[in-house]
C-alpha cells in the first residue's frame, strides 16, 4: 500500500466522521431545543450564583431566582412563539420536557407551573432586576432624604434659631431679623426639596446650605448696628455655625461620609437587627408612606447570606472608587453586571463541558444505530478503489466549493453531504451485506473477548463527538496534503 492510497484511505474516513458528525450535530441541536437544555442551564447557574455553591442555601437561593425571573426585565426575555404553527411546536416542546422530567424525576426549574424560560440573560438585565428586587435605590433616597433634612434642622436652623433668640432677649426685640430667618428657611427647605427631587446631588446641596447661611449672615450685618458688642458676638456664632458645616474638605468629606448611605450599610437593612433597619423603621413609624413600602417590599425579598456576602464585597469596592456620591448604587449595579458576566463565563465552561459528554453519548448512539464500525470502514476503503475514489472526489468537490468559514457554508456543505448519502454507497448500516463482512473479519480478530465492532463503534462516537468544525478543519487539511503529491492512477 502505497502512500497515496494511505492519503485516500485517511481522507475518507475523515470525510466520514464528517458526514456523521453533521447527523450527530442536528441531532443534538434538536434534542436540546426540545428539552431546553440552554434556559435550564441558564436557571440552573443562576441558582448556583446566589447561593455561592453553599447547598445547606439551594432553597433560598432558588426561591430567589424564581422571582428575578418573574422581574419584566427578565420575563420580557421569553418571548412566546406567534402563530398556530408556531404555538403548536411550542407546545409540544413543553409536553416533551415535561415528560422528560417525569421520567427522569428532575426538578422543574422554572418554577410551578412554568414549562420555560430565556436562553440568554444580559447582564444590565440581571443586575437591574436584582436591584429592583432588592429596592436599593430607593432605599437610599429614603434614608438620604431623612439624613440631610434632619441635617439642615439640627445643624443649621436649630443653632441659627437659638442664637438669634438670644440677640432678641439682650436687645428686647422680639421682631428683630424674623423675615430674614424666614427666608433663610424657606431657602433650606427649598434645597432639601430640590434633593429629594434628583435636581441637584448630596455635596452641591451642602454646598447650597452654607451659601444660605452666609446670605444670612450678610443680611444680619447689614441690619444690625455696627461695631456693637451684641452685633459682633452674633456674627462670631454664626460662623461657628458655619464652621461646623464645612469648614474644610476634610471635614466637608467627613460630613458627607455621614450623611451619605453607603451601599455596604443599605444591604445590611436585610439584617432585622442592623442600624439601618432600625432606621428605616423609625421613618415608617413615623407615617413615612414610602418607608413603610419599602419595609413591607423588604421583608419579601430575602437574599441569601452568600448572596450578601459577595454583594458586600462589590460593595465595599464601589465604595473605595466611587466619585459621585448619588451614582453609588448605579455604580454598585455596574458591578453586579460585571460579577454576573464572571459567573456566566464559568456557566459556560460547565455548559461545554457536559455538551460534550452528551455529544459523546450522542456519537455512540448515532455510531451503534448506524453501524458505523471503523475498522470496519478503513477496511473497505482500503479494498475497494471504487468507494474510495467516489469518497476522495466528493471530498475534493466538497472542499474546492467550500468559503473556507465553516459556518459561512453550512448550508452548503449539508446539501453536499444528503448528495453524498444518495450516490456513495457508504460502508454502513445492518444489511446483510455489511454484516457478513464484519462477521468475517471476526473470526481473524486477536482480541476474542472484545467484539471488533463494539471498539470500532466507541472508536466512531469519540470521532463524531469531535464536531463537525473539527472534522472539516482536518478535511481541508487532508485535502490539500494529498493535493501536493501526485496523482493516485
Amino acid at each position: 500500500m502505497n502512500f497515496p492510497i494511505v492519503l485516500d484511505i485517511a481522507l475518507g474516513l475523515v470525510f466520514i466522521f464528517f458526514v456523521l458528525s453533521l447527523l450527530a450535530s442536528e441531532a443534538q441541536e434538536i434534542i436540546g431545543t426540545l428539552l431546553q437544555w440552554r434556559a435550564e442551564h441558564l436557571k440552573q447557574s443562576i441558582e448556583v450564583l446566589l447561593a455561592g455553591n453553599e447547598r445547606d442555601k439551594e432553597k433560598a437561593a432558588q426561591a430567589l431566582a424564581d422571582a428575578l425571573y418573574e422581574s419584566p426585565w427578565i420575563r420580557s426575555l421569553d418571548q412566546e412563539a406567534k402563530g398556530s404553527i408556531a404555538r403548536s411546536f411550542r407546545q409540544i416542546s413543553h409536553f416533551i420536557g415535561r415528560v422528560y422530567r417525569t421520567v427522569t424525576g428532575q426538578r422543574n426549574v422554572f418554577g410551578v407551573g412554568k414549562t420555560s424560560g430565556p436562553s440568554y440573560i444580559p447582564a444590565e438585565a440581571f443586575a437591574n432586576s436584582l436591584l429592583e428586587r432588592m429596592q436599593l435605590g430607593d432605599l437610599w433616597q429614603v434614608l438620604a432624604d431623612d439624613r440631610i433634612a434632619g441635617f439642615a434642622r439640627d445643624r443649621l436652623l436649630a443653632p441659627v434659631a437659638n442664637i438669634l433668640s438670644d440677640l432678641k432677649a439682650s436687645t428686647g426685640n422680639e421682631f428683630l431679623l424674623n423675615a430674614e430667618l424666614q427666608q433663610l428657611e424657606e431657602g433650606v427647605h427649598t434645597i432639601v426639596d430640590d434633593f429629594r427631587a434628583g435636581i441637584v446631588s448630596l455635596p452641591e446641596s451642602l454646598d447650597r446650605l452654607v451659601s444660605r447661611l452666609d446670605d444670612f449672615s450678610l443680611m444680619a450685618k447689614d441690619i444690625l448696628p455696627d461695631n456693637h458688642p451684641l452685633t459682633e458676638t452674633f456674627l462670631r456664632r454664626l460662623d461657628y455655625i458655619k464652621r461646623g458645616l464645612a469648614s474644610t474638605s476634610t471635614e466637608k468629606a467627613a460630613l458627607l461620609s455621614k450623611l451619605r448611605p453607603n451601599v455596604a450599610n443599605l444591604l445590611d437593612v436585610f439584617d432585622p437587627n442592623s442600624a439601618v433597619y432600625a432606621e428605616l423603621s423609625r421613618l415608617a413609624q413615623a407615617d413615612n408612606p414610602t418607608a413603610q413600602a419599602l419595609l413591607d417590599q423588604l421583608g419579601q425579598a430575602p437574599i441569601t447570606p452568600a448572596l450578601r456576602d459577595s454583594l458586600a464585597a462589590i460593595a465595599s469596592r464601589v465604595e473605595a472608587t466611587a466619585d459621585a456620591t448619588r451614582d453609588e448604587v448605579k455604580r454598585f449595579g455596574f458591578e453586579i453586571e460585571k460579577w454576573f458576566d464572571r459567573g456566566m463565563e464559568r456557566a459556560t465552561g460547565v455548559y461545554k463541558r457536559n455538551a460534550k459528554a452528551v455529544a459523546l453519548l450522542i456519537g455512540i448512539a448515532t455510531a451503534v444505530s448506524i453501524n458505523a464500525d471503523t475498522f470496519h470502514i478503513a477496511t473497505r476503503l482500503a479494498v475497494d478503489p471504487i468507494l474510495r475514489t467516489s469518497i476522495t472526489q466528493t471530498a475534493d468537490q466538497l472542499v474546492a466549493d467550500s468559503s473556507g468559514d465553516f459556518n459561512d457554508s453550512i448550508g452548503q456543505m449539508q446539501e453536499a453531504v444528503n448528495q453524498a448519502l444518495d450516490e456513495i454507497p457508504f460502508p454502513l448500516g445492518y444489511n446483510d451485506v455489511v454484516i457478513q463482512q464484519q462477521l468475517a473479519a471476526e473470526e481473524t480478530w486477536p482480541v476474542k473477548f472484545i467484539p471488533r465492532r463494539l471498539l470500532g463503534w466507541l472508536v466512531s462516537g469519540f470521532a463524531i463527538s469531535m464536531g463537525s468544525t473539527f472534522w472539516f478543519n482536518v478535511l481541508k487539511k487532508v485535502v490539500n496534503v494529498r493535493n501536493t503529491g501526485e496523482k493516485a492512477e
